[in-house]
């Protein structure tokens, strides 16, 4: 994979997973490589849990979370990444929506200012 770009899907098998995994994820920002981990649950905190139905994008096989606490780094994984397509409209709107009406409080205003600026973009 040479280049991502923001608003698409991307399978990455990383090692930031204990044991290391293939990871569903949107790139939110191309400049810093960032992107948002969707996970099967959400995660224990509580805090930024965007919740993803099958019907949302094609490589979803089952409800699922987009973790909108953190945003994740990629380097060399990237180069094996399995692009999936671009995310709708529609839930780009939706993930903006959310962030704006309940910012995590987790995620530094400036990667909040990103995600909200990237994706609106999209829809």
């Amino acid at each position: 994979m040479a280049s991502c770009e923001v608003g698409h899907v991307y399978v990455v098998y990383t090692v930031l997973t204990k044991p290391p995994k293939n990871k569903i994820t949107i790139c939110v920002c191309t400049a810093e490589n960032l992107f948002l981990w969707i996970n099967t649950k959400p995660r224990p905190h509580d805090v930024g849990q965007f919740a993803l139905r099958t019907r949302d994008h094609a490589a979803l096989t089952h409800d699922c979370y987009l973790d909108c606490a953190r945003v994740t780094t990629f380097g060399a994984e990237l180069t094996s990444a399995l692009h999936r397509g671009p995310i709708s409209k529609v839930l780009a709107a939706r993930i903006v929506e959310f962030i704006e009406k309940k910012p995590p409080k987790t995620l530094p205003g400036r990667y909040l200012n990103l995600i909200i600026s990237n994706l609106s973009k999209l829809a």
